[in-house]
């Protein structure tokens, strides 16, 4: 009886890396205003007041690196004076995606239950209202269920379901009440709440960055004007300000090929006649896709030593990576190869059917939607 080859097509946890939809997140990089030429405030993050007193370079107080900011949450004379951060993301949301926003912050006040972030279509620099006066998106909330009563830096997690409109993101107070009566942290008379190290992140490990992240990112930082330029323009603007629409995060769709130990000779690399029909039947159901890019991994069981299965693992992931460099339409395509020997098992190598499992070759094809 002749035995064909068994290959599994299934999808299989990948380390895909989600990364920050909002530019500039830890504030390290200066803006150079177009009015005073100096360092004024961070790029891709604007405030509705100068910068002077609230982009802070102080190593020694910011939860990471040399500069955070500040948000005047009140005043001791003036009423209700207030200031808020905003910033335009470098992809749109997708609705009814998840996102987790993270950040950290502190304050010496029992303020932070009223600090919020609001998500809009449109630049929150144009609109006239009030802070007091609007209910945010979400209130932030601590990332270990309470916010400790001290002013050491604490951390924001909060989970975020998106409509899909979302172009911009502002942080700012939005407490009914104003702060008066408490000793100001700067002078001035200010009472300010501080921000360090923020992320917006997709939950879905196959959400990635929009293909115009980078050129987004580099219009975002093209915004340079600032103090009194930037308050004539907010002046020119209405409280209606156009939506703004950008490209949302893309997709990656894995289509997954476990080739088994079987397909390849005993003991070595090369790969076996029955191969490659199953390559090209596999390949096949991929044509008109929009591939990305593709990562072979080879991975052997536990019997010989780690430096000759490290070795038989790379070079069969080599082999089956030199077999697509001759695929019509795929040889010019990002191929990484991977050998795991037998750090990766997926079953036990006690017996000979479990260490049979664990000689195999997966491939992970990346596509755009």
């Amino acid at each position: 009886m002749r035995y064909l080859p068994v290959v599994y097509f299934l999808l299989l946890p990948v380390e895909v890396f989600s990364q920050n939809l909002l530019a500039n997140g830890d504030f390290e990089e200066e803006n150079i205003c177009t009015e005073y030429k100096v360092n004024c405030s961070p790029e891709a993050w604007v405030t509705n007041k100068d910068g002077f007193s609230t982009y802070i370079n102080d190593p020694g107080s910011a939860y990471c690196g040399k500069r955070y900011l500040a948000i005047e949450v009140g005043h001791t004379t003036k009423n209700f004076q207030r200031t808020f951060y905003r910033t335009r993301m470098l992809c749109g949301l997708r609705k009814d995606h998840h996102y987790r926003l993270e950040f950290y912050i502190r304050s010496p006040y029992s303020v932070l239950d009223s600090m919020g972030v609001i998500f809009s279509p449109y630049d929150f620099l144009f609109s006239k209202k009030k802070l007091q006066n609007l209910i945010p998106t979400m209130f932030i909330r601590p990332a270990n269920g309470s916010f400790a009563a001290d002013s050491n830096w604490q951390k924001v997690s909060m989970d975020y379901v998106a409509t899909g409109d979302e172009s911009f993101m502002t942080i700012a107070s939005f407490c009914r009440r104003d702060i008066k009566g408490e000793k100001p942290n700067a002078a001035g008379g200010h009472f300010f709440v501080f921000i360090d190290d923020i992320s917006l992140t997709p939950q879905d490990v196959h959400e990635q960055l929009c293909k115009e992240a980078q050129g987004n990112k580099e219009s975002i930082y093209e915004q340079d004007e600032r103090h009194e330029f930037l308050r004539q323009k907010i002046r020119q603007n209405n409280d209606n300000p156009p939506a703004v629409v950008i490209p949302s995060t893309r997709m990656l769709i894995i289509d997954t090929l476990v080739l088994p130990d079987m397909l390849f000779a005993s003991g070595r690399a090369e790969l076996q006649k029955g191969s490659f029909k199953v390559l090209d039947d596999f390949f096949g159901k991929l044509a008109g896709k929009m591939i990305d890019s593709i990562v072979v991994e080879g991975h052997t069981d536990n019997t010989g030593t780690l430096s000759t299965n490290e070795k038989l693992s790379e070079e069969r992931a080599r082999s089956v990576r030199d077999v697509i460099k001759q695929e019509p339409g795929l040889s010019k395509l990002a191929i990484i190869i991977r050998g795991w020997a037998d750090k990766r098992p997926v079953a036990a190598n006690t017996t000979a059917a479990g260490r049979q499992r664990n000689r195999r070759v997966e491939l992970f094809v990346y596509a755009n939607e």
